[in-house]
């Protein structure tokens, strides 16, 4: 009975707890409808800018129409509005002017450096003052230094520029090739020979009587007795040429010629005329210098044969 009294609670206490229970239901209460009645009023404040936004909507189109129709000519509740411009810093405008511009800014540089190029390559570029065609298929293509070099002791400084310059154009002719370099060549020679400014040509006994046939046959007329001097023009079978080139080998059928003064596509026959007779001089000059070092010398001339090429018999087999 004892232990029975003992976990009984006192009435005290059940009436103190079901009054707290009560207090906090309450307070739940009370929280749960100031929350309502927030929501409410906060449903209420949109739905009222709501149709206040609406309203002033309505009366702008209202106003906008007055304009337009020109019942009014100035609105008090329509205003232009401007944002207002920052200044930007020094760094900002840079960077945003190269955003929209750089691709204008890389292209500008690219044409500017191609044209101070071209220019720079224009001033400082030696230009000749006279132009040789080696057509020769012999090994003489591979001594285009030693060539320029010797021609450049007879030419003159034609264009006014203070230098002497003379051009040998490498174009081996080889009529039994057909490869892509051949064909180059032949393009290339077939392009210089519509113009009339380069009258000299290197040919020897392969050259193709294509161009052979453009040769001045009649050259000893202008050296007459000059054993040097035949047909097909100024033979270079000097040894101490062939010393001075540093070409050993060097085969002794190999011509100085000059083209004969026609009518071409780029020149009349007056213009290419005119270059022929600045070409002779220079011409002149060699055979004179290279006949009196021969004689001088006693220069036995060169050993070495001409390339053979296959006659049409060999071919076919």
């Amino acid at each position: 009975m004892k232990d029975e009294k003992d976990n009984l609670i006192p009435d005290e206490d059940e009436e103190y707890e079901r009054s707290m229970a009560e207090l906090s239901r309450k307070r739940q209460q009370a929280l749960e409808e100031a929350e309502r009645r927030a929501e409410e009023e906060a449903r209420n404040r949109e739905k009222e800018e709501r149709r206040e936004r609406e309203r002033q909507l309505a009366a702008d189109r209202l106003e906008l129409m007055k304009l337009r129709s020109g019942v009014i000519e100035e609105s008090e509740t329509i205003h232009e509005e401007h944002e207002e411009k920052r200044e930007m810093s020094f760094g900002e405008k840079l960077s945003n002017f190269w955003y929209h511009y750089k691709v204008r800014v890389i292209f500008g540089v690219f044409l500017v450096a191609v044209v101070t190029f071209i220019l720079v390559d224009e001033i400082t570029r030696v230009r000749p003052d006279i132009s040789v065609m080696m057509i020769a298929n012999n090994g003489l293509a591979y001594r285009e230094a030693e060539l320029e070099e010797f021609f450049e002791k007879y030419a003159e400084d034609k264009n006014g520029d203070g230098k002497v310059k003379v051009s040998v154009m490498i174009l081996p002719m080889d009529p039994d090739s057909s490869d892509t370099v051949q064909v180059t060549n032949r393009n290339k020679l077939m392009a210089q020979l519509q113009e009339g400014d380069d009258i000299m040509m290197i040919t020897d006994s392969n050259t193709e009587e294509t161009y052979l046939y453009m040769l001045n046959h009649d050259l000893d007329k202008d050296f007459p007795g000059n054993k040097y001097i035949d047909k097909d023009g100024l033979s270079l079978n000097f040894k101490f040429l062939a010393e001075e080139l540093k070409f050993e080998n060097m085969p002794y059928d190999i011509h100085l010629s000059l083209r004969t003064p026609t009518e071409t596509l780029g020149d009349s026959k007056e213009e290419m005329q005119k270059n022929y007779d600045e070409a002779f001089v220079m011409f002149k000059k060699i055979t004179d210098d290279l006949t009196a070092r021969a004689e001088e010398l006693n220069d036995p001339g060169l050993t070495t044969e001409p390339m053979k090429r296959p006659d049409s018999n060999e071919q076919s087999k």
